[in-house]
């Protein structure tokens, strides 16, 4: 566990698991993506927002990424998701000082492209952005729903479709009749329910829906929020 800790020198690291739009280099797509939010990854390691050094960062390969997972006993579950894949790197990295502003657009940002586990070094305490969620049946009554449509992995169509597939079985299985339909072009959730809510033939209020749950490969940004995880002296 020390030896593949100590190549490390930043305290966090996020590992990149593979996916589609990543390409044969996944250092040169994750320098891209991150640029066009407004972040630098620069070739002396530093990290800039706006022209401004804001952290460092250092690259790990696939085979250094795994031993870290192995010695620190941290299992990719995300590796399981069918819009996930093997692991094709990781970045370590930290920010220089308490900043709101970077922990509320760099975290999200880096979180939502690598898609693996992010870990802190010093205990292997780490946090799955990508994981199997549960969500309240209401979600799909509200286009505040899912996290306003954030907890969504992406919006292909097949993803969607799963979604859907989900939601129409967990509403089944709540013993409810209601269709789920998939809306385009919406900033929002898109994943809502088409007409009325009913129960035993009966119409009921979307309320109802509150005390039933559905579970689906998506974001849990819920670490984000674990102000302890990060500002751990």
């Amino acid at each position: 566990m020390i030896h593949a800790a100590e190549r490390l020198a930043r305290p966090f690291v996020t590992i990149v698991l593979d996916q589609p739009a990543i390409g044969p280099e996944w250092k040169s797509w994750l320098t891209y993506e991150l640029a066009l939010r407004g972040f630098s990854l620069e070739l002396d390691g530093t990290l800039l927002h706006r022209g401004e050094t804001v952290g460092l960062f250092q690259f790990l390969d696939d085979l250094a990424s795994e031993e870290l997972l192995r010695a620190m006993n941290i299992e990719a579950s995300a590796r399981e998701c069918p819009w996930a894949g093997p692991v094709r790197g990781a970045i370590g990295w930290e920010l220089l000082g308490v900043m709101e502003e970077l922990h509320a657009s760099l975290l999200p940002s880096l979180f939502k492209l690598a898609q693996g586990p992010v870990i802190r070094i010093k205990d292997a305490v780490h946090y799955e952005p990508v994981r199997k969620v549960g969500f309240s049946l209401y979600d799909l009554s509200v286009k505040s729903g899912f996290d306003d449509g954030g907890a969504f992995l992406n919006d292909s169509s097949e993803y969607l479709e799963y979604a859907r597939s989900e939601a129409q079985l967990a509403l089944a299985r709540a013993g409810f009749e209601a269709d789920v339909s998939i809306m385009d072009n919406t900033a929002h959730n898109p994943l809502r329910i088409w007409g009325p809510v009913t129960r035993r033939g009966k119409k009921v209020s979307e309320h109802v829906l509150r005390d039933f749950s559905m579970t689906l490969w998506a974001y849990d940004w819920s670490c984000l929020e674990e102000i302890g995880f990060w500002y751990m002296p």
